[in-house]
């Protein structure tokens, strides 16, 4: 076969632009420390990374929710320990009052007391938490506690607030006044002890009134129990999330970041082989017998 300087010229020019080609990729390597620019360089780690980084918006999202849940529970928490305190002075007061050895004037002055901490229980039950009110059930945005024509009514409901923790787990972050105060069921047991008070009932001081307020000192009890169990139940699963994100984003580096001391090592051993290139395409490239009869 015929050889030519052309052939020559051709074959020596796709052999520089294909050195120049990946001293370039190197450059880019190292200035921009991904192992890739484009998908078409590397479609399987281009996939593998759509996939790491889907997983990773993923978990971060959980970990909103899981914030969110453990400060809604924390504050329903506070709010319900705030009610104990206050139902077992209203106990402490009944029992007092219960005594048989008070006067009418020292009932009724126990009576204004248990006036005060009736209406502290109603703002419990009233407690906001970022503008959301927490014992309304699915209705957040008014009181849940409001006076009616016949006293005091719940005007919440029964619904759950669900929020999604993990891919094939939800958690209750709420309680309804229905489950934490049995709707108003406490408030009129308080109104009771009042009630009591007032008349000097001895008996029903020391019987349907107390045992009202021991059944909402014990329904207290239990729900500040419940919260807690779903207050560790989100935690658990936070550090759970923190460790699947930390192997996640140590999956995605090692696909798509490169080795920087190796890639500037590769860099100047492609810069060498691209100027010894250049410096033989100059030798090979010698002026023909043309270029001596022109």
């Amino acid at each position: 076969m015929r050889i030519t300087h052309r052939m020559i010229a051709e074959s020596v020019n796709v052999n520089l632009q294909q050195s120049l080609a990946r001293l370039e990729q190197r450059a880019l390597q190292c200035s921009t420390g991904k192992a890739f620019q484009r998908p078409s360089q590397d479609p399987v780690g281009t996939n593998r990374v759509m996939r790491y980084r889907d997983a990773i918006s993923r978990n971060e999202r959980f970990c909103l929710n899981i914030s969110e849940a453990k400060g809604w529970l924390q504050a329903t928490e506070a709010a319900l320990a705030e009610g104990l305190t206050v139902t077992q002075r209203l106990r402490d007061l009944c029992l007092y009052g219960a005594n048989g050895v008070l006067s009418d004037a020292e009932l009724r002055s126990i009576a204004e007391e248990v006036d005060e901490l009736s209406e502290q229980l109603v703002g419990v039950g009233n407690t906001e938490y970022n503008g959301l009110y927490l014992f309304g059930g699915h209705r957040t945005g008014s009181p849940p506690y409001r006076e009616g024509a016949g006293g005091l009514e719940y005007h919440g409901d029964l619904g759950e607030r669900r929020l999604e923790i993990s891919p094939h787990q939800e958690i209750v972050m709420n309680l309804s006044g229905e489950r934490a105060f049995a709707g108003t069921g406490l408030m009129e047991a308080v109104s009771e002890v009042r009630r009591a008070l007032v008349a000097g009932d001895q008996e029903a001081l020391s019987g349907a009134a107390l045992a009202g307020i021991n059944e909402g000192i014990d329904l207290l009890l239990e729900r500040l129990s419940e919260v807690g169990a779903r207050y560790k139940r989100v935690e658990a699963m936070a550090e759970t999330l923190f460790e699947e994100e930390l192997h996640l984003k140590e999956m995605l580096s090692q696909v798509e970041d490169v080795d920087l001391a190796l890639a500037i090592t590769e860099y100047a051993m492609e810069d060498y082989a691209y100027r010894a290139a250049l410096s033989t395409a100059s030798r090979v490239l010698q002026p023909s017998l043309l270029d001596y009869l022109r």
